[in-house]
C-alpha cells in the first residue's frame, strides 16, 4: 500500500513536525486570520514529501550560504540559498526538500481563502495561478517578512490592523509579481470621498480600546480592504494602522491630564495590550514617556 503523503497546515506549529525535526522556535501563533510566520532553526535535513494549505513563502536569515534541493509538484530543482532569498511554494502542490547544513529560515503562510478574495478583486475570470519561485531576492517582500518578524517578537502587541495590513501588501506584491497573468490594479488618485473618510474617522475614534481590524474599517467605508488601505493613505498621507497610532496616543496625552487614572488603565481605555505597548508608541510619537508626560502636565 503507497504510503499517505501528509497535508500540513503551518498555522499550527505542532503540525510542522510531521515534515521539520523540530517545531518553531518563534511564531505567531493565532495573533492573525489570515497570515501566520514561523521562524525555524534546523541542521542539515530532508523532509518527506508533502503537500501544504498555505500559499508559503521561505525567507532565508542567515549569511551562510547552502544548498538546496527541491522538488516540487514533480519538478526538481537545485541551487543555493543565502540570506535574504526567498522562495515561494503555492498551496497544494507537492512538495520535498534537503539542504546540506545548519540554517535558520522564516516561513509565511498565507490563507488561500484570503488570497482568492484579494485576488478577485483585481483580476476578472479564472482563479489566480501563483507561479513558484526559487532563491530569488525581493526587498519588498523581505521587508514585509522583517516587519511580522519583529511584531511576533515584540509580541504581537500592535493588534489586527498591523498584521492585516501587511498581509494585503504582501498579497498584492504576489499578484503583481509573480502571477501567470496580470491583474489590473484600481487606481484613484482621489482618494476616500469626504463621507467615507468622516465615516471611518468616527468609527476608529468610537473604536479605540478595541481590537480593530483592517476588514472592520472597510466595511465602514463599503470598499473592500485592498482598495480602502490605498485610498486611506492617499485621503489622509498616513496608513490606517498609523492614524489609529496616533489617535491612540491623542487620546492617552488626554487622560494622562487625569491625574487619577493609573498609567495602566489609560492604556487599556485606548487599545494598546499593556502599559509598555503605550510607553513605546507614546515616546515614539511624542519623544518623551506617559510617566515624563504626565509629571509636566
Amino acid at each position: 500500500m503507497a504510503k499517505k503523503v501528509p497535508v500540513v497546515d503551518l498555522t499550527k506549529p505542532e503540525k510542522s513536525t510531521l515534515v521539520l525535526p523540530q517545531p518553531p522556535i518563534l511564531s505567531s501563533q493565532q495573533a492573525w486570520e489570515n497570515i501566520f510566520l514561523a521562524h525555524y532553526r534546523h541542521s542539515a535535513y530532508e523532509s518527506p514529501e508533502h503537500y501544504l494549505m498555505q500559499h508559503t513563502l521561505l525567507i532565508t536569515d542567515t549569511n551562510v550560504q547552502f544548498r538546496v534541493e527541491q522538488r516540487l509538484d514533480g519538478k526538481f530543482k537545485q541551487y543555493h540559498h543565502g540570506l535574504g532569498r526567498l522562495d515561494l511554494f503555492p498551496a497544494n502542490l507537492s512538495h520535498w526538500a534537503t539542504w546540506d547544513r545548519e540554517t535558520e529560515f522564516s516561513i509565511v503562510a498565507i490563507c488561500p481563502k484570503f488570497f482568492e478574495k484579494i485576488a478577485q478583486e483585481h483580476i476578472k475570470g479564472n482563479s489566480l495561478e501563483l507561479i513558484p519561485q526559487f532563491s530569488i531576492v525581493d526587498p519588498t517582500i523581505g521587508h514585509i517578512a522583517l516587519a511580522l518578524k519583529a511584531e511576533v517578537e515584540a509580541g504581537c502587541t500592535t493588534g489586527s490592523l498591523y498584521g492585516e495590513s501587511l498581509a494585503t501588501a504582501l498579497v498584492m506584491r504576489l499578484i503583481q509579481n509573480y502571477s501567470a497573468c496580470k491583474p489590473q490594479i484600481f487606481t484613484n488618485s482621489n482618494g476616500l470621498t469626504k463621507y467615507q473618510l468622516q465615516q471611518v474617522i468616527d468609527y476608529i475614534n468610537t473604536h479605540l480600546d478595541q481590537n480593530i481590524s483592517l476588514t472592520d474599517i472597510a466595511k465602514v467605508a463599503t470598499i473592500s480592504q485592498s482598495h480602502f488601505a490605498r485610498l486611506f493613505k492617499q485621503s489622509m498621507g498616513i496608513t490606517p494602522h498609523q492614524y489609529l497610532t496616533q489617535q491612540r496616543v491623542e487620546r492617552a496625552k488626554n487622560l494622562l491630564h487625569k491625574r487619577q487614572i493609573p498609567i495602566a488603565d489609560i492604556a487599556f481605555q485606548c487599545g494598546f495590550a499593556n502599559q509598555t505597548h503605550l510607553t513605546k508608541r507614546f515616546r515614539q510619537l511624542i519623544g518623551i514617556t506617559p510617566k515624563a508626560y504626565q509629571k509636566k502636565c
